[in-house]
């Protein structure tokens, strides 16, 4: 079997959706399927794909335009996999009319209609969310995305205690920071956490380095990482964007702050934190530099809320998430029979 992972990964677009792209690429493979990607990369996502030993094909034009339709349609495959937040309905449409099974890796349920085999959406208020009946639903964090190498480290994670002082902070707000959220969290942070080891990750590591002289020995800004699992596993708590990454924190047991970058990260992060998985910063554009500093300070200084929260991720996940939305798909887009 030949699955077709459609997505893109570039500065604009950010690197969430090839992130969980590769982790259900990876958990295919366990059933000897075949992944090959087709998108807009830049070099490093390109870099990221080759690391993880899939291959790409780059497109020229963006998603949902003639030329990259037909592009994609020129490609044998068994199954396409779709994740963009670009695609509307008539794209979805107009790949399900190329033959292959079709399935929608999606967040928030903003289209009017799914027409395709299957709906993967793994945030915690998915099942709420009243998608359309006909696609197979893989919906809530049972079918989390997450790399081989989270799922292999997450139960060394797991064992560590989470009571007491935070002194490795891991800052990871994602693959893409347009608006320097993390150079403003380490400026915010210098206030307030001086004494702690931070490790930053970011496109532009060098960009960042200056600002962690403010923390203590050791403190060091890393580039973008094939995966986040030693850096998830090295720290006693991190600050995330709203994005997959505070997800992989909670599959890791791992106590996380995030910051939304946008509305809909926004929203999702409440719902995140309304059960327990993580501690809500705000979003961005809305919260002052004030306002961030005592929130963080609070998490930070508070190891009994820390510790809740990581005793409410152990039950939060089963134990491959991957691999189980993998059999639930391989399941869903056998022969396509009417539908």
């Amino acid at each position: 079997m030949k699955t077709l992972f459609r997505c893109d990964a570039t500065a604009d677009t950010g690197f969430g959706h090839l992130s969980r792209c590769i982790a259900l690429a990876e958990a295919f493979a366990l059933s000897d399927v075949e992944s090959v990607f087709v998108g807009m990369f830049d070099p490093a996502a390109r870099d990221q794909l080759g690391e993880a030993g899939f291959e790409c094909a780059g497109l020229s034009a963006p998603l949902g335009s003639k030329a990259a339709r037909d592009e994609l349609g020129g490609r044998d495959a068994d199954c396409i996999v779709l994740d963009s937040y670009r695609a509307d309905a008539d794209y979805l449409a107009q790949l399900d009319a190329l033959g292959s099974a079709l399935v929608v890796i999606d967040d928030f349920r903003a289209l009017h209609a799914y027409p395709c085999d299957a709906i993967l959406n793994f945030t915690w208020e998915a099942p709420s969310l009243g998608y359309p009946e006909g696609p197979a639903l893989l919906l809530g964090p049972n079918y989390l995305l997450t790399r081989r190498k989270l799922v292999e480290t997450r139960v060394r994670s797991m064992t560590r205690a989470r009571k007491g002082r935070v002194r490795k902070l891991l800052v990871a707000v994602g693959g893409s920071d347009p608006k320097g959220i993390t150079a403003r969290l380490l400026r915010v942070l210098g206030t307030i956490a001086g004494d702690v080891q931070v490790r930053t990750i970011s496109a532009e590591p060098e960009k960042l380095a200056p600002g962690l002289a403010a923390f203590a020995d050791g403190s060091e800004a890393l580039p973008r990482q094939p995966d986040l699992s030693e850096q998830l596993l090295w720290a006693d708590a991190a600050i995330t964007g709203g994005g997959l990454i505070k997800y992989e924190a909670a599959f890791m047991g791992l106590p996380a702050a995030a910051i939304a970058q946008n509305e809909g990260q926004d929203g999702e992060t409440q719902d995140f934190a309304a059960a327990g998985l993580v501690y809500d910063l705000g979003l961005a554009d809305k919260v002052s530099d004030g306002d961030l500093a005592k929130l963080l300070e609070c998490f930070l200084t508070d190891d009994t809320l820390r510790e809740r929260m990581a005793g409410r991720m152990k039950d939060a996940f089963v134990p491959d998430p991957s691999a189980r939305a993998a059999r639930a798909i391989l399941k869903a887009t056998g022969p396509r029979n009417d539908r």
